[in-house]
């Protein structure tokens, strides 16, 4: 949605799939659900919000491929076997080789401001060694 265009079909299609889906983004930046929406609405070819209301309408099973979109899977990382493969045989061990015994290592992502990931980059941060991740 840009900054000259009306909200309310942006607003419309957000009830519909509060009402037929039971998904309430009221607390979610219209900036980001717009931009995220006229993702799959031009994957689709729906012209307009309204379009992509009936789009959805015709093809129910385009709500899962919209959701994914709007609701990012931030777990996804951990569940790429390649990639924590590698952090954890080649990535740690690297760093772990460039520090002293007691020099700290600091472990920073984006992705823990919730809470939820930190675990996981606690239990592969400290899988190589086999000893608890360093504090």
């Amino acid at each position: 949605m840009t900054e000259h265009e009306s909200p309310e079909p942006l607003e419309r299609l957000l009830e519909h799939l509060k009402q037929s889906r039971g998904f309430d983004f009221t607390a979610y930046k219209r900036a980001t659900l717009g931009r995220r929406i006229d993702k799959r609405r031009v994957a689709v070819g729906a012209g307009s919000y309204e379009e992509y209301e009936d789009y959805l309408e015709v093809h129910p099973d385009e709500f899962e491929h919209l959701f994914n979109v709007i609701l990012i899977n931030v777990t996804s990382f951990f569940r790429d076997p390649e990639t924590f493969d590698f952090l954890r045989s080649d990535a740690i061990p690297a760093l772990l080789k460039s520090k002293r015994t007691y020099e700290p290592i600091r472990i920073w992502s984006a992705g823990c401001a919730g809470r939820r990931s930190s675990p996981s980059e606690g239990s592969t941060s400290g899988g190589p060694t086999g000893r608890p991740s360093r504090k």
